[in-house]
């Protein structure tokens, strides 16, 4: 079984009003783990990017228990699970001090073109390796599509990406679009409730400069998950779309 396992300080700059792990932070906890993985496995950056080529995130679902609090030490593993089409699966878990599972993730990857910015079907290599692949499944099922933004009301928040959002790819890095929609929320809100599950789908690119809306809307069945849309404002192009579904924090 190829699993990787790494631990991880939750430092102060980590967490969130809550002092718990922040999801953008957590979010580039799975992003770090995988690629070092990659690399170990010889299909890091470096390695596709000899052939013009980069991994993107395509579709990730975390599922949640607990976030851990400032100070504590976590330890993260994952493990690649073969390919589905284009996609490149990749499972993540999180785990407390005394072992007890935190978040549970489901993640798929596309080899893009750098200089296209189109998808690449994996080669042969990578699909032969799906023999050793372990079976184990962190959340039970593949990250899946995210319904579209329900019709009715919807609160837009509207912001410029900055420098700081963007990632070695020249695009804007996965972890920023869910802080992006964890910033559509208020601080009471938060303080009050942890998210359960969190799904993102990855469209398309980002870009310095840009303005960006996000479009926030309750989905039907629940008053506590909600569909966040980011769309780029100069042609209304989806570049992400995120169902968050929350839970009331346990005293």
């Amino acid at each position: 079984m190829i699993i990787f396992e790494r631990n991880y300080p939750v430092n102060i700059f980590n967490t969130d009003i809550t002092g718990r792990l922040s999801p953008g932070a957590m979010f580039s906890f799975f992003e770090d783990l995988a690629g070092r993985h990659a690399n170990e496995l010889g299909w890091g950056r470096d390695n596709l990017m000899n052939d013009g080529t980069f991994w993107v995130l395509s579709r990730m679902t975390v599922k949640v228990d607990r976030l851990p609090l400032a100070l504590e030490e976590v330890t993260l593993c994952t493990w690649p699970r073969g390919t589905d089409l284009i996609y490149a699966l990749r499972d993540l878990e999180m785990y407390d001090a005394a072992g007890n599972r935190l978040a549970g993730a489901s993640s798929s990857w596309v080899i893009v073109d750098y200089h296209t910015r189109k998808a690449q079907r994996p080669g042969r290599a990578l699909a032969e390796l799906n023999m050793m692949f372990p079976e184990k499944k962190a959340i039970g099922t593949n990250s899946r599509k995210v319904p579209p933004l329900p019709a009715g009301d919807h609160r837009v928040t509207t912001l410029r990406v900055m420098l700081d959002d963007i990632d070695i790819n020249s695009h804007v890095n996965n972890a920023r679009y869910v802080s992006w929609a964890i910033n559509c929320y208020e601080p009471d809100f938060v303080g009050t409730h942890t998210p359960d599950t969190i799904e993102v789908n990855y469209i398309q690119e980002g870009h310095l400069g840009e303005m960006v809306s996000i479009f926030t809307g309750a989905t039907a069945d629940t008053e506590t998950a909600f569909i966040h849309s980011v769309r780029r404002e100069s042609d209304g192009t989806e570049l992400c779309r995120l169902r968050i579904s929350w839970k009331e924090n346990r005293l």
